[in-house]
């Protein structure tokens, strides 16, 4: 078996501090997530908009892309 506890960032740290480290990861991206599909919604809403507005600025867009 190869002996993974030498070194490293976590080894000084207790089973409690490490759980706690967890959790707080575990919540940091659960408010990513969220925040990505906040995002993603705005930019859905944003094309929606634009598609009724003005959806020849899509046009230009694509046909200024180089094939």
């Amino acid at each position: 078996m190869i002996d993974s506890m030498g070194s490293g960032p976590y080894t000084q740290l207790t089973q409690e501090e490490l759980i706690t480290m967890v959790v707080k990861q575990q919540a940091d991206l659960t408010k990513k997530d969220a925040k990505i599909v906040e995002l993603e919604e705005y930019i859905d809403n944003l094309l929606v908009r634009v598609i009724e507005e003005k959806p020849s600025i899509l046009q230009s867009l694509n046909a200024a892309k180089p094939v």
